[in-house]
């Protein structure tokens, strides 16, 4: 049998699995981005893929690997070479005597030439997804929301180079954005984390209401949880808004694929509010008639704006 390809081996074989891997995308995101993939081109989409393809392989080396301090090293080691590999696609290609070495990177090179991604975007990821090797709770807002940043807020920069907007509302846009997925995410995923060790409610606001981490743990849902959750849904709020306030600055129709995920997690967090709070029963989700009202009403609030 075959050895088994490490995390930055096997994405040589991505040409030969496109299929696979856009299948793999829209199911690992309960497909609720998959209706804002519609609006976009080709080459965006192919674009897209890579990005996400990226991200899903460092934050597997993360996830991945053995939970151990050996298993640490290695993937502390993994990332480091992911971090060569990003140097490599930023080097020109006609004077580099050291091209990428994996499909994904020289694929990355290709898409960079057409959309300018933001160098440091890839590195501040390389940077959050490490953060998950180093803590696993965080004392306070201003900790989580460094790691917020570059999980969820970088991803975003990039998108919106695909998408055609890099200015600097564009920017702020993918940033707030970014925050506010990725807060739902956190609150919506409290008891998965909780399985694997992992508590991203700053410590601060728990303590704050007369809890603690091991409460969390322990899936102990009372009035003090629904006080702490009913605070950090307001800090996802302020981002959403704060995003959406930036739009009529931004090209607005150019970014109807982030206003679509953004509408559709704001369905969830909205969902996890009218349940009063309670994540540890059951995963708060979109029915597809739901995910298909929310795309066209984001596609109307794009076509009409300034009408």
């Amino acid at each position: 049998m075959a050895a088994a390809m490490g995390p930055f081996e096997r994405v040589s074989a991505i040409p030969q699995r496109g299929a696979a891997l856009w299948t793999r995308l829209t199911k690992r995101s309960s497909s609720n981005f998959k209706f804002a993939f519609l609006f976009l081109g080709a080459e965006q989409r192919e674009a897209l893929q890579q990005v996400y393809e990226f991200c899903r392989v460092v934050d597997d080396i993360v996830d991945e690997r053995e939970p151990t301090p050996e298993g640490a090293a290695k993937a502390s080691a993994a990332l480091s070479e992911w971090s060569r590999e990003i140097a490599r696609v930023y080097d020109d290609p006609y004077v580099s005597e050291d091209p990428p070495h994996t499909a994904l990177g020289r694929g990355l090179a290709e898409t960079h030439k057409l959309f300018d991604y933001p160098r440091e975007a890839f590195d501040e990821i390389i940077a959050g997804v490490a953060m998950d090797l180093e803590r696993s709770t965080y004392e306070d807002a201003e900790a989580l929301r460094l790691y917020c940043y570059r999980v969820a807020s970088c991803v975003g920069l990039l998108c919106i180079a695909i998408f055609g907007d890099q200015s600097e509302a564009a920017r702020d846009y993918a940033i707030h954005l970014g925050l506010a997925l990725q807060y739902t995410n956190i609150l919506r995923d409290i008891a998965e984390d909780a399985q694997r060790g992992r508590c991203y409610i700053p410590e601060d606001l728990l303590s704050r209401h007369g809890a603690s981490i091991q409460d969390i743990f322990d899936y102990r849902y009372d009035g003090r949880f629904v006080a702490i959750a009913t605070d950090f849904a307001a800090a996802a709020e302020r981002e959403y808004q704060a995003a959406w306030k930036l739009l009529p600055q931004t090209k607005r129709q150019a970014l109807l694929p982030a206003e679509i995920m953004g509408r559709t997690y704001y369905e969830i967090l909205q969902e996890i509010r009218a349940r009063n709070f309670n994540v540890f029963t059951r995963r708060a989700s979109l029915r597809r008639r739901d995910k298909l009202k929310v795309a066209a009403l984001a596609l109307a609030r794009s076509t009409f704006a300034g009408f």
